[in-house]
């Protein structure tokens, strides 16, 4: 048995408070319930991944996902990971209809391979740009909460803000303003998480340019099947406007941009994995398309993990992996390359990832 042959495999719960409910248009997490999945090879190393659960986006459970990730530990016991495209192609036919746990599970693999290689996921990627600075996110809730977040956020260092919107469209105009008014000059993200038609899209910008607030990018404005409704957004409106929620597969990127539907896209390794993210990567550079780095409620495993593969690859206009800030505490070690103000500073990595569970 090579040194680099999987013998052992394990799917842990990982589970965590929030500092405050992360609420979107479309539902809200009041704590963070993912799952580790490990693998180890026979000569002892390991490699770490994380699946993280939305199951009001996805629809996805964390029992269905540890089962997915169960599966794919004892498909995967003897193989040898020298072979690790051969190995991502079978995380890709076993685990399609469970993507947080195809994710997770390329991700403890190629976590696995950097650590053979005593490289980090950032190098393997291609080390590009050695430093991403993420937005932070202001979610749903009233213009006084946003007022404060936004000042105490600021105080720290941020200085891009990703607005929440679509619940209530008169309170978000207030919320706004007090983004505004407390980090003036910052760039504002907005994200109405597909709760908008077209037409109250177009309407909302409009109001908000009266307001003198000009968004950076509107990110799904609408709902995810409507690529009309994004596609006359796009020709309409002077800022770039992201897909999300329409683009959860490497097909539906690749209809978008042949539609010229979107101007940017949000590319998330758990709508994807990592072999079809950085084909989305591929596509999008080569039409033109801006792109942002964008997560679930994720831990610094997964977060990182996404900014190193962003930073090597680089290209990212919009860097939004700002989740690990929400998190109380979520047991990891290793994450001092992300500092207090959101900086990740990647090539600081010596191997991997670089993030390892406190319990190991």
């Amino acid at each position: 048995m090579n040194d680099t042959t999987i013998k052992k495999f394990s799917v842990t719960k990982l589970d965590a408070e929030l500092f405050t409910p992360f609420t979107i248009a479309s539902g809200s997490h009041s704590c963070l319930e993912n799952a580790v999945f490990t693998l180890e090879t026979a000569g002892g190393e390991r490699g770490r991944g994380e699946a993280a659960i939305a199951t009001h986006i996805t629809g996805e459970t964390r029992a269905g996902t540890m089962k997915s990730l169960e599966a794919a530990g004892e498909a995967l016991a003897g193989a040898d990971v020298a072979d690790y495209l051969g190995v991502l192609c079978r995380l890709e036919g076993l685990l399609d209809g469970n993507r947080a746990a195809l994710a997770a599970a390329e991700m403890a693999v190629l976590d696995l391979v950097c650590r053979l290689q005593k490289i980090s996921l950032w190098q393997f990627f291609g080390g590009r740009e050695p430093v991403l600075k993420t937005d932070v996110t202001v979610v749903i809730g009233d213009a006084a909460a946003a007022r404060t977040f936004t000042t105490e956020m600021r105080q720290r260092g941020f200085d891009t803000f990703k607005v929440k919107t679509g619940a209530d469209m008169d309170e978000d105009f207030r919320r706004l303003e007090a983004v505004k008014t407390a980090a003036p000059g910052c760039p504002i993200y907005l994200d109405a998480n597909c709760a908008c038609t077209a037409e109250e899209a177009e309407a909302f910008i409009k109001k908000l340019a009266r307001m003198g607030i000009h968004p950076a990018v509107l990110e799904q404005p609408v709902k995810k099947d409507d690529i009309d409704g994004l596609a006359y957004l796009s020709r309409k409106l002077p800022m770039p406007v992201c897909a999300d929620e329409s683009a959860y597969s490497l097909d539906d990127v690749f209809r978008l941009i042949r539609r010229r539907a979107v101007t940017a896209v949000n590319i998330k390794l758990t709508k994807l994995g990592f072999l079809r993210a950085r084909e989305v990567w591929s596509l999008a550079r080569a039409a033109g398309i801006k792109l942002m780095i964008g997560e679930m409620v994720e831990s610094e495993l997964a977060s990182c993990a996404a900014a190193q593969f962003a930073g090597g690859l680089g290209g990212f206009d919009f860097i939004d992996l700002d989740t690990p800030f929400f998190i109380r505490n979520s047991g990891m070690k290793g994450a001092s390359y992300l500092s207090a103000d959101g900086v990740y500073t990647l090539s600081g990595v010596k191997a991997g990832i670089g993030i390892v569970p406190g319990w190991e």
